[in-house]
């Protein structure tokens, strides 16, 4: 087995973080403008650095479609059930309701993330430069039209699969040399005009950076969509490259917290929805709210990546799901 780079991990676990605070955060978000430009800021860059990394790790032959479907399109199936019942718990749902055709909340990254790794045999039959260049024109093509909503995550997988295809395209010595790089004010110079480019935009929403919906349903051009989403994509690389630029490189407590993100992002949700169902929202938030709100995502991030927890989960969903794996 091959060594794990504490980069790498490292980088998870920084993006997990960040992905549990924006959640815990978006409530609030509305209370100042400064603290919608925060939010809007990190969805610039984090999950998008996510899909990016996906596919950086997805180099080589493309997955067996069996194999995908045991680690991906299974456990989407399964979560969809469990926050299904669990909303309708917690009364966040009227009545229990099960699609698999419209993910709950977060999931969508999962049948994206399989549909991303079925798009690489692609590659078997095209370069993977046609197919980068592939994606990023259907990206943009792809919110012009007007049924690709939730439905099986189509709009956010078109939209996000060119940061898949940039990660697996990238060439391991340049993921080096920006490993390597010194200019760590660079990075920070970097983070600042993105927002500050945020903060000057007055008509951003959420959609802008959660590409899950048609142009026409947010923007008031939405001819405009397309030009508006290459700019998010381009700032969206800055804000990766920033990003990796400051991540460290070294072996440290925390880098092992780092190969569990998946499960930190499959189940933050269950808190993150309980304590919306309990009116979280309507409480105000300040500056210092702010501070003890980020401290904790980050406590929430270690105790759901710890090991031993980890291995209980994995055990009691292969009980569960013997049956369908054998």
């Amino acid at each position: 087995m091959a060594k794990r780079d504490a980069y790498f991990d490292n980088a998870k676990l920084f993006l997990m973080i960040l992905v549990v605070f924006g959640h815990l955060f978006q409530p609030f978000i509305e209370a100042k403008g400064i603290y919608s430009d925060l939010y809007y800021f990190i969805f610039t860059f984090h999950m998008p650095a996510f899909i990016l990394i996906s596919g950086y790790f997805a180099k080589g032959k493309p997955k067996p479609l069996k194999k995908l479907v045991k680690k991906l399109l299974l456990p989407y199936i399964f979560f969809q059930l469990i926050y299904s019942a669990y909303y309708t718990l917690i009364g966040l749902q009227e009545s229990f309701s099960f699609s698999i055709t419209t993910p709950q909340w977060s999931l969508w990254f999962l049948l994206s993330l399989f549909c991303w790794n079925c798009m690489l045999y692609l590659c078997q039959r095209f370069s993977t430069k046609q197919v980068l260049i592939g994606s990023i024109i259907v990206a943009l093509v792809v919110g012009y039209i007007p049924f690709f909503g939730r439905f099986l995550a189509v709009q956010r997988t078109l939209t996000f699969f060119p940061y898949f295809m940039v990660g697996y395209a990238l060439p391991a010595s340049w993921m080096a040399k920006i490993k390597a790089a010194p200019k760590k004010l660079w990075a920070i110079g970097v983070f600042a005009g993105i927002f500050v480019l945020i903060n000057a935009n007055e008509w951003i929403n959420k959609y802008w950076v959660f590409g899950s919906k048609p142009y026409e349903d947010y923007l008031n051009h939405p001819l405009l969509g397309g030009p508006q989403r290459m700019i998010f994509f381009v700032l969206g690389l800055a804000g990766i490259t920033a990003f990796f630029m400051l991540v460290p490189k070294g072996q440290y407590f925390f880098s092992k917290w780092g190969k569990n993100t998946l499960t930190v992002y499959l189940l933050h949700g269950f808190l993150v929805k309980g304590l919306r169902a309990l009116g979280v929202d309507d409480m105000e938030m300040g500056n210092w709210g702010v501070v003890l709100l980020f401290a904790f995502s980050i406590l929430l991030t270690a105790a759901l990546s710890n090991e031993h927890f980890c291995q209980l989960l994995e055990r009691g969903k292969r009980r569960i799901l013997r049956p369908v794996l054998n």
